[in-house]
C-alpha cells in the first residue's frame, strides 16, 4: 500500500513538534537505556550519547527506540534529536512501528528520508525535530505504543578509530511503555554457500527477548528447533546450518521473557536459490489482506488476477517494507491469485479466497 504522510509544521504547537527530551543518555549506568542497533554509549565527562565509531561512507548504521505510549488525546507523533561526531550523516531513514488495529500485527511504516541541517558550529551539529500525523498511520491504535528505528548513512568514513557519529538527546510526544512492543522483525534471509545455509535475520526492538530458536523444515509445515541464538543487543543475527538437503526451510522464533513468542517470515532453499515464502492473512478474506513478503528493495511488484488470469489489481510495495496491505473489499467473492514479483526475474504466487 502506497502511503502519503503529511509532515506536520511547527506553527500549531507552542512546543517543538518533536516533544520533550525524554532520554539524553547521560545517567544510563553505562547501558543504552534500551536503545538497540550499531550504537553504543559514550560519554564525554558527565554528558553521554550514542556513538557509532570507525563508520564506513558505504555503511548504514541503525537505531532503535525502547517502546514509547502516545497519550488517549494525542494526534501525532513527534521525534527528534542531535546529531554530532567528526562526521557528518548524510542520509536519514525514519520508520515506526506499532501493532495495526487494522489487523492485529506488528506493522512498519516508513515515515521519511532527509538530510540532516548542519550548523556553523565547531565541530557542527545537526538538530532534528518532526512529527507525523496519526491519520498517517493505517491503524494506529489510540494511546498506541509505538517504537521508532532511524537508519544514518555517513557521508565521509574509511573505518578509522577516529571516525565516528553520535546520537543524543532523543525527543518525542511519548512517554516510556512499562510494557514493551515485542521484537519485530525486518529482514530473513538464507543463502546457500560452500559449507551450508547461512541465514541472517534482522530485528528492530529487543527489550523483551530471552532467546531466538532457528527452525527447519523438509516441507515446510513441519518445523524442528536446530539451534538456539541469546540475544546481544545488537539489530542483526547470523546461523550457519551445515545441511545437505536440496531444499528445506527455515523460520526464526522468538521467545520473550514472558515466554512469548512470535514467528519470521520462513526461507526457503530449493537447489541453491534462496526465497521468501509469501504468506497472506486473513484467510479467508473479507476486507483487508496482509501480504507478507521478501524486504523490498527494488522495484517489486504485486498483482492480483482472478482465476481465469484478469488482473484486477496491481500496486508497488513501498520500499523496506516486509509486509504490504491490500483492499480486497469491493473485489467479487471467489478465487484469487496473488503474484509478487521480486524485480531480479523471480516470482511468487499464492491463492487467496475472497469471502
Amino acid at each position: 500500500m502506497s502511503l502519503s504522510l503529511s509532515l506536520l509544521t511547527t506553527v500549531a504547537f507552542s512546543q517543538p513538534i518533536c516533544g520533550p527530551i525524554v532520554e539524553d543518555f547521560n545517567n544510563t549506568s553505562g547501558s543504552t537505556a534500551g536503545f538497540t542497533g550499531d550504537f553504543m554509549i559514550g560519554t564525554t565527562g558527565s554528558n553521554g550519547y550514542l556513538m557509532k565509531d570507525k563508520i564506513l561512507a558505504s555503511g548504514i548504521y541503525t537505531i532503535t527506540t525502547p517502546t514509547y505510549e502516545l497519550a488517549n488525546n494525542a494526534s501525532y507523533v513527534g521525534y527528534g534529536f542531535l546529531l554530532d561526531g567528526s562526521a557528518r550523516v548524510a542520509r536519514v531513514e525514519a520508520a515506526i512501528i506499532y501493532i495495526s488495529t487494522l489487523n492485529n500485527e506488528m506493522t512498519t511504516v516508513f515515515l521519511a528520508q532527509f538530510v540532516p541541517t548542519y550548523n556553523n558550529a565547531t565541530p557542527p551539529t545537526a538538530d532534528v525535530c518532526r512529527a507525523i500525523s496519526l491519520s498517517d498511520l493505517p491503524g494506529f491504535p489510540t494511546g498506541g505504543q509505538y517504537r521508532l528505528r532511524f537508519e544514518l548513512t555517513p557521508n565521509t568514513g574509511n573505518g578509522g578509530a577516529s571516525e565516528n557519529i553520535t546520537f543524543d538527546d532523543f525527543r518525542t510526544n511519548g512517554t516510556l511503555s512499562q510494557s514493551p512492543l515485542p521484537v519485530s522483525f525486518i529482514g530473513f534471509d538464507a543463502k546457500k554457500t560452500s559449507v551450508g545455509i547461512q541465514l541472517v535475520w534482522k530485528i528492530a526492538g529487543e527489550e523483551n527477548v530471552a532467546r531466538y530458536e532457528v527452525e527447519r523444515s523438509l516441507d515446510g509445515r513441519n518445523f524442528t528447533t536446530i539451534a538456539t541464538v541469546s540475544r546481544t543487543g545488537k539489530d542483526t543475527y547470523t546461523y550457519l546450518d551445515a545441511t545437505t538437503n536440496s531444499t528445506v526451510f527455515y523460520r526464526i522464533k522468538n521467545v520473550d521473557n514472558d515466554a512469548k513468542f512470535k514467528y519470521s517470515t520462513v526461507a526457503r532453499i530449493s537447489n541453491g536459490k534462496s526465497s521468501i515464502v509469501l504468506k497472506a492473512f486473513p484467510q479467508p478474506v473479507q476486507n483487508q489482506l496482509t501480504l507478507q513478503h521478501p524486504v523490498i528493495k527494488g522495484t517489486s511488484q504485486i498483482s492480483i488476477s482472478t482465476a481465469d488470469g484478469r488482473i484486477v489489481r496491481s500496486l508497488r510495495p513501498s520500499a523496506g517494507t516486509m509486509q504490504t496491505f491490500i483492499d480486497m473489499s469491493n473485489l467479487q467473492k471467489g478465487l484469487y491469485m496473488i503474484r509478487f514479483d521480486v524485480g531480479d526475474g523471480n516470482t511468487e504466487t499464492m491463492k487467496v479466497i475472497k469471502q
